[in-house]
């Protein structure tokens, strides 16, 4: 009896320890199973994760393209652009109104145009509408009959002396008049210069500063309106007659507009030469000082004795018997009674008063004076 239980114990032990081997194995088993299928797992999501997370440089956009560069491109592109300039733009409006601004700029730099009203009375006709108020129409009346050159000499001077008077407020007054095809308002932009806007208009500072009442041009305000006038003027002087007429555009033209006149003096004998000339650049002088070909040495500027006066616009000739001939020009005088007759040395002799205002209205190199006998 306890030789069978001795048996039976080794026997169940034999048998556990069978079992429990089998089950060691059979756990090591799984655990490498699970393990490898984990790292296969891992295998597989990796790549998966980095393109998720790293984006092709190359990849396209959604978004509409923004160029900046110094000058706007044409090149074609297969997204909507929007070209930023570097370029400066000037403008009227101010930063809010920059396309109407650059239309207006436009405007200003084209040549005017006269707009031509015919009329078969003239005269009757450009008085009417001047005693109506309405000094553009009756301007461009009077404009188109000049123009035309079936006046005679007596309806022409009639027909001077009212735009002349039409002038002084289209032209020299402050006013403004929206549709004067000459004429115009300017919005001051910060940091500019009245020198600025008169050179983008071709008319000098010192007329801007008579039309807009402005004592010293560096008083001029940031987001002020002035008026302005559309140049250059030019001027014609007829010998026969000793006026000098002013006007806007090339004169007797279909673009131009007579302005006003005024009365010269001239050479002796005959000796302004007729022809076209230029108002010299850089030789515009206020107070100049005279240097005498007649032996009477040098005078100084501002001397009673000086007989060019307080203004010297300085010509150089470019058609006609004007080319080149040196040392004339338009000035004062001091002999106020030589204005209407040949007493210069070849000269152009004007009141001081009248060469204070064509000092003013006549641009250095853009500005041409046409002598005609």
């Amino acid at each position: 009896m306890g030789r069978t239980r001795t048996r039976i114990s080794r026997g169940l032990i034999a048998a556990l320890a069978v079992v429990l081997v089998l089950g060691l194995i059979f756990y090591f088993h799984n655990s490498n199973k699970t393990s490898a299928s984990q790292t296969k797992a891992v295998a597989q999501v990796a790549p998966a994760k980095t393109t998720v997370t790293v984006a092709p440089p190359a990849k396209p956009s959604a978004q509409p393209a923004i160029q900046i560069s110094a000058t706007p491109s044409n090149a074609p592109t297969a997204q909507p652009g929007v070209a930023l300039s570097q370029t400066p733009t000037i403008s009227v409006g101010g930063p809010t109104t920059k396309p109407a601004a650059n239309a207006a700029i436009a405007q200003q730099q084209s040549a005017p145009k006269p707009i031509a009203i015919s009329s078969t009375k003239p005269l009757v006709d450009g008085k009417a509408r001047m005693d109506a108020g309405d000094l553009l129409g009756a301007r461009r009346v009077l404009n188109t009959a000049l123009i035309s050159g079936n006046l005679n000499d007596a309806d022409q001077a009639s027909a001077k002396a009212m735009m002349a008077e039409i002038s002084k407020t289209v032209v020299f007054s402050p006013k403004r008049f929206a549709d004067d095809e000459y004429g115009g308002s300017y919005s001051v932009q910060p940091g500019e210069s009245l020198q600025k806007i008169a050179r983008q208009h071709d008319v000098t500072w010192e007329l801007l500063c008579r039309l807009n009442g402005l004592s010293d041009p560096k008083r001029l305000r940031a987001g002020a309106t002035i008026k302005v006038l559309k140049g250059p003027l030019h001027a014609v002087v007829t010998k026969k007659k000793f006026t000098m007429d002013i006007y806007f555009g090339a004169p007797g033209g279909p673009d131009s507009m007579y302005v006003t006149t005024f009365g010269v003096g001239l050479g002796r004998d005959d000796s302004t030469p007729t022809g076209k000339w230029l108002i010299e650049p850089q030789r515009k002088i206020k107070n100049p000082v005279y240097y005498s070909p007649r032996g009477e040495g040098i005078i100084d500027a501002d001397d009673p004795k000086n007989p060019l006066g307080e203004y010297w616009l300085g010509l150089t000739g470019v058609d006609g018997h004007a080319v080149g001939k040196m040392s004339y020009g338009i000035h004062g005088t001091i002999e106020p009674d030589s204005i209407g007759k040949q007493s210069s040395m070849g000269c152009i002799r004007m009141h001081n008063e009248d060469v204070a205002q064509v000092y003013e209205m006549l641009v250095e190199g853009k500005s041409t004076v046409i002598v005609q006998d």
